[in-house]
């Protein structure tokens, strides 16, 4: 009779510790089957992510947690965390000081917070308020000069960069300093220190700006697809520029010598994160599923898009977690990191040119169609807004000639008298 109790109550003892496990906080860096190297689970809706390619260290940045973590791939472990602010919404890396550099955004404050920590310790070295307007939410992002040491900040709302200067941290309470006005939507920027170009991406003139890095005289503009989103790309050594596009669903190859496209690769519904720099010479695009700007959260994608470096052909698509989100490559490690948001992980896999990729489906035909639908919303929302606006000041005429009939006297008729 015992025995039989035991053996009635195992079952539920055994999910009862299933459902514990679970609840429990995960942190551990699991290993998975070939191409998927592990999964990290270190806090909610990973969005950036960095890699200081001489220490190997990985820097992300989560969204949903408000923290930035430093992790250890070689040993599978998190060197250190950080909390800043409410989210956090880019973080960069500077694999020639081992620094780190994040943007961060309070709620309550309704402020944007940069910050410079120690990639090693993740000590705090510096951190700044940032001037300028901001709103519900701020997603502003970053750009480095390894260079010259420089780090570019896009204020999206304000349309404006500024600029820090790391050397300054030894001043008084130094801050970033204003150093572009560009009157736009800056939706996103880059900086190639090798040319001294600085780029800067207008969500609503649909252009890359070209600065010069030092004066900040404009010196070409790059016509791009529909939503350019953060972060632009720059490979120093080729002189290209990557740049997604959220609702045009493409990848634009920029060649930065002469200022000229060099393709337009179509991926999969609203692309989010680029990787370029890789051991294979691939380009990994992750595809979140999620426009840009739009009015939901829901991230549908699923897949990272596959691309060859060189002739731009787009090999295939990887399955990976919901909604990936940013994307990183160390090529001395032969590695490549995903910000899963939707799946609150960070998937490792490797970079070989025998991952099992599934046939892509013609996404070329599937941005054209999206970039139809896109301009369809805008006519419809024109049209609705010139309608309402033909009303209202057809109304405000009808009422204004009322009130003037009302103002004005009537003359009696001829002959008839005025009692």
């Amino acid at each position: 009779m015992m025995q039989r109790q035991k053996r009635s109550l195992l079952p539920v003892l055994t999910l009862l510790f299933a459902l514990f496990a679970l609840s429990m906080p995960a942190t551990a860096f699991a290993v998975g089957g070939f191409p998927f190297l592990g999964v990290l689970r270190a806090g909610s809706a990973p969005e950036a992510i960095a890699v200081d390619t001489e220490t190997h260290l990985v820097y992300i940045a989560y969204e949903g947690s408000g923290k930035v973590v430093g992790f250890d791939p070689v040993k599978g472990q998190v060197r250190w965390s950080v909390p800043l602010g409410s989210v956090v919404t880019d973080v960069q890396a500077d694999s020639a000081t081992h620094r780190a550099y994040a943007i961060s955004f309070s709620y309550g404050k309704r402020q944007s917070l940069f910050a410079m920590l120690d990639g090693t310790t993740g000590q705090s070295l510096l951190t700044a308020t940032l001037n300028g307007p901001r709103s519900d939410f701020a997603d502003d992002n970053l750009a480095i000069d390894t260079d010259h040491r420089r780090v570019f900040i896009a204020n999206n709302q304000a349309g404006r960069v500024d600029l820090f200067l790391p050397q300054s941290q030894n001043e008084a309470n130094p801050t970033p300093s204003a150093f572009l006005t560009t009157r736009l939507h800056t939706q996103a920027i880059a900086v190639n220190g090798r040319l001294g170009r600085l780029y800067v991406a207008d969500a609503s003139a649909l252009l890359l700006s070209v600065y010069d890095e030092n004066s900040g005289k404009k010196l070409a503009s790059i016509p791009i697809c529909h939503d350019p989103v953060p972060p632009v790309r720059v490979d120093e050594a080729s002189g290209r520029v990557y740049v997604l596009c959220s609702a045009g669903q493409e990848l634009d190859v920029i060649d930065g010598k002469h200022n000229s496209i060099l393709a337009r690769v179509p991926v999969a519904p609203y692309p989010e994160g680029v990787a370029f720099n890789t051991a294979t010479g691939r380009i990994y695009v992750a595809d979140e599923g999620n426009r840009d700007n739009g009015n939901s959260d829901e991230n549908t994608g699923t897949t990272i898009t596959v691309i060859d470096g060189q002739s731009f052909t787009v090999l295939g698509t990887l399955q990976v977690g919901q909604g990936p989100d940013g994307i990183e490559a160390d090529p001395a490690l032969r590695r490549v990191y995903i910000a899963c948001e939707d799946s609150d992980a960070v998937v490792e896999i490797s970079d070989a040119i025998d991952i099992p990729l599934q046939g892509a489906p013609n996404l070329r035909a599937n941005a054209t169609i999206a970039r139809a639908v896109s301009l369809l919303q805008q006519a419809m929302l024109a049209t609705v807004g010139l309608m309402l606006v033909t009303m209202a000041l057809a109304t405000w005429d009808a009422l204004l000639r009322r009130s003037r009939g009302r103002e004005s006297p009537q003359t009696p008729p001829s002959g008839a008298s005025s009692r």
